[in-house]
């Protein structure tokens, strides 16, 4: 008997699961930054795809990633300030997301692609030189997560308007609701096992939830434009990496400038 889709997605993200924790727990310090840098790198494969490239402009588009990356980090401290510049990209991608229909040129494609994914690799470095760090980003993905399940069954039960019927159809304003409610839970329990403030807990759940979802958005935007259902095959039942990623990608530089500012 064939296996379900359901089944094999399950099965998927729990040996993801095993190997993410086996990594943050087992494998500290920079083995846990190469992991994710190499998953980011497998990110930057699947953005090219959405520029239509061919085998070889995704390998010079991988490596271009890896320069910047490079670059950054060798840029010091200054290569961390680049992380003040996210709340006002997400703002302007919002801002684009909101006024489709339009049609993305291959280098506004690339270019986002490279600020999306360097922001992202930056606040994974600076929360993985934090001590604590594999807890935070425990408590960044549960935020996350819960705010995906929360949209999902919120907007399954009371969905009535859609958020973005020309990017994701499923989608719904009341789903959002359920989410950010979701979200600020999550983040209040862990506030309290993490000793934050509770402001900074109720402030930190909708944010990282409201940005998740533009995260979601944009790689959607971007797999429409390029005609593509899923970024790749590399996690089966679940497509590819940005797939899995797209809302923390958004979500993080938003956490660790709020730890950066709260407490850190």
């Amino acid at each position: 008997m064939a296996m379900s889709n359901l089944t094999l997605r399950i099965i998927t993200a729990l040996i993801l699961a095993a190997v993410v924790v086996t990594v943050l727990f087992a494998l500290p310090g920079m083995p846990t930054l190469i992991f994710f840098s190499l998953f980011l790198l497998v990110g930057a494969w699947e953005w090219g795809g959405f520029c239509r490239s061919e085998i070889v402009q995704r390998c010079a588009y991988v490596a271009g990633a890896l320069g910047i990356g490079a670059a950054a980090l060798a840029a010091g401290e200054a290569g961390s300030q680049l992380l003040l510049i996210a709340p006002g990209w997400w703002v302007l991608t919002a801002l684009v997301l909101w006024r489709l229909p339009i049609r993305y040129g291959p280098v506004l494609v690339a270019v986002t692609g490279y600020v999306v994914l360097l922001l992202a690799w930056l606040a994974l470095f600076r929360l993985f030189s934090t001590p604590g760090g594999p807890w935070l980003f425990v408590w960044l993905v549960i935020i996350v997560a819960a705010a995906d399940i929360g949209a999902y069954f919120t907007g399954k039960r009371f969905g009535r308007r859609k958020l973005a019927p020309g990017l994701s159809p499923g989608k719904t304003v009341e789903g959002l609701l359920g989410g950010l409610i979701a979200a600020t839970l999550a983040a209040l329990a862990g506030s309290a096992l993490l000793g934050f403030t509770l402001s900074a807990a109720v402030f930190c759940g909708p944010l990282l939830a409201g940005v998740s979802v533009v995260g979601d958005l944009t790689v959607s935007a971007f797999k429409r434009n390029a005609g593509l259902k899923d970024t790749g095959r590399v996690l089966p039942g679940h497509g590819g990496i940005l797939d899995r990623i797209d809302s923390l990608l958004a979500a993080a530089p938003f956490f660790v400038l709020i730890l950066s500012f709260s407490r850190l």
